[in-house]
This record gives C-alpha cells, sequence and structure tokens, in this order.
C-alpha cells in the first residue's frame, strides 16, 4: 500500500539556524516569524504490520491486544472540568499495562492527547483554548516526527522528577524512557493511520532537531530527511482494541548508529474513507529503569 507524508526539506538553512516553530503564539504561528521549517509530502510504501510482524526491540514499536474496560469515547476525552472518572480509569489501566510490560521502577503518566482528524484544524487556525490542550482534540501529526531528542528527553525529565528523585535516579544510574501507548478510538481506523518507521533503517544523520517553542519552555524533538531506504509500517484495519506501544525517547541509546526510537507520522492516502474522520487517544509515560532499557514483552 502507499501513503504520503510531510518531511522535512532539505534546506541550508538548517546548517547554520536550528530549526524552530512557534507553538502557543496565535499572532504569530501563521507568519513567517512562525516557523523557519519547510516541509515536503512525499507518498511512501508501507507493509501491513498483520502480514510483516514488528517487535519493540528491533523496530521500535509494536501492536498489542489491549481492551479498555471504559467506554471509548471521544467525549470522555474532548471535555476537561466535569466528571473524569472515565479518563482517569483508562489511565489508570494504561499505567498497568506499561507497568506489567516493562517492570520499571516507576511510572509516571504525565500527558494525555485526543487528535481527530479534522480539515478545520491546522496551522493558522487557533485552537479554542490555548491554555489547556486537553478541552479539544488536536489534529494528528502528519509531519514525520520522533517526540523527544535526546536533549528534549532529559529536558522532560528533569521537568517530571522532583529533586530528591533526580537525584536518586543519578546516583544509582538509572536509565529513562518515555513511551507512548497509542489507540483510535474508531472501531476501525479507515483514514489517517499512524505509520512507523523501523528505527533501524534511520541512520541519526537523517534525524534533525528542532525547537518547540512554548510560551513557559522549548521542547526539542527531531523531524526527519526523507529517504527512499527507510521502511514503513502501519497495522491495516487497526481496530480500538488493539493498541501500539513506542518508546519516544530512551536515556541509553546503546551507542547504535540509527535511530533509537522511531519516527512516526499520520498518513494520508486517495483510498482513505473520510466520512469516518479518525480519534485517537495517546497517553505518555516516562519509565525509571533499574538497568536494562528492553522491553520484557516480546510481539
Amino acid at each position: 500500500m502507499r501513503d504520503s507524508l510531510k518531511f522535512l526539506c532539505e534546506l541550508p538553512i538548517y546548517q547554520e539556524e536550528q530549526p524552530y516553530q512557534l507553538v502557543g503564539y496565535p499572532d504569530q504561528e501563521a507568519t513567517p516569524q512562525g516557523e523557519n521549517c519547510v516541509f515536503e509530502a512525499k507518498e511512501i510504501d508501507v507493509r501491513n504490520a498483520r502480514e510483516h510482524p514488528v517487535t519493540l526491540q528491533t523496530h521500535g514499536f509494536a501492536f498489542f491486544q489491549f481492551k479498555s474496560g471504559c467506554e471509548l469515547a471521544a467525549r470522555h476525552f474532548e471535555t476537561v472540568g466535569g466528571d473524569n472518572s472515565i479518563l482517569t480509569k483508562y489511565l489508570d489501566e494504561t499505567v498497568e499495562f506499561v507497568r506489567k510490560m516493562f517492570k520499571p521502577v516507576d511510572v509516571i503518566c504525565f500527558d494525555w492527547r485526543l487528535r481527530r482528524r479534522d480539515p478545520t484544524t491546522g496551522p493558522g487556525i487557533p485552537p479554542r483554548d490555548l491554555k489547556d490542550i486537553r478541552n479539544y482534540a488536536l489534529p494528528s501529526g502528519d509531519v514525520v516526527h520522533c517526540d523527544y531528542s535526546a536533549d528534549g528527553g532529559f529536558d522532560r525529565l528533569k521537568i517530571q522528577l522532583l529533586p530528591d528523585e533526580l537525584a536518586e535516579y543519578m546516583k544509582k544510574g538509572r536509565k529513562g524512557m518515555i513511551v507512548n501507548v497509542w489507540r483510535p478510538l474508531n472501531k476501525v481506523v479507515c483514514n489517517a493511520p499512524l505509520l512507523f518507521c523501523d528505527r533501524r533503517t534511520v541512520p541519526k544523520e537523517d534525524l534533525v532537531e528542532v525547537d518547540k517553542v512554548l510560551p513557559d519552555k522549548v521542547e526539542k524533538s527531531y523531524f526527519l530527511y526523507h529517504r527512499d531506504y527507510h521502511q514503513w509500517y502501519t497495522l491495516v484495519g487497526h481496530r480500538c482494541d488493539e493498541a501500539v506501544v513506542f518508546p519516544t525517547w530512551k536515556s541509553d541509546d546503546m551507542g547504535e548508529d540509527f535511530a533509537s526510537c522511531c519516527p512516526h507520522g499520520a498518513g494520508a492516502s486517495h483510498t482513505d474513507n473520510w466520512a469516518d474522520p479518525r480519534e485517537s487517544v495517546e497517553v505518555r509515560l516516562l519509565l525509571i529503569m533499574e538497568n536494562s532499557m528492553e522491553a520484557k514483552a516480546t510481539a
């Protein structure tokens, strides 16, 4: 199958100036000063993970049967301030799912996101509430990215840990890992599937660090240059009882020459059925590991 994704263009400016994007500045985001990033859409060949099995240890992502005990309806994730009992239950069961899989010393759930492939949202269209992104559905992320760069993950670690916890982390030589657990809310995804690149096919020089400039901090992530040798996967007919788990940062990349985590993004194909826009929920967790960064589970 074929899908389209957006990749960072290779421009000389990035050899002299750090790529950046302003986020949370509605008066500037849609202006030339809002970012210096330029993207190009590329068609890519995508393998079906149902026919080509993938694993966390090798590819950097894996799909699991994970039927939720909660009603997976967008309204439970889109509105805050009311009855959050279902949201809380869903976050708790996701934490427990990850705890059993990785056997960490500790798990911290620090973020969750509802997304919807909505043509009325996107660049230049201000969200309904800039102060709390959990009051509305974010658009699907069609730019290929890794959530955190090597430095960006450490920055998040320092934000999440208390000073005494950080000191213990450093003293005991523990490892950190950020993991994303993503699932669709639709019964079956029929548009904008989440696509994953086999991390072993991505040399580190294909990744470009970008500054995401927010009002209160700067987050560092990676964008990707397109290469024909990258190998892409998705789960065709992805159901709401199937979760994909993928690390988005590891404190120890084991000195490998390729990416420690998998680049990913939402695809778009001319065969997509847009009558039922894709909705999804993702949970982001910081794991503190004793020694090994390898997942205990196989998939």
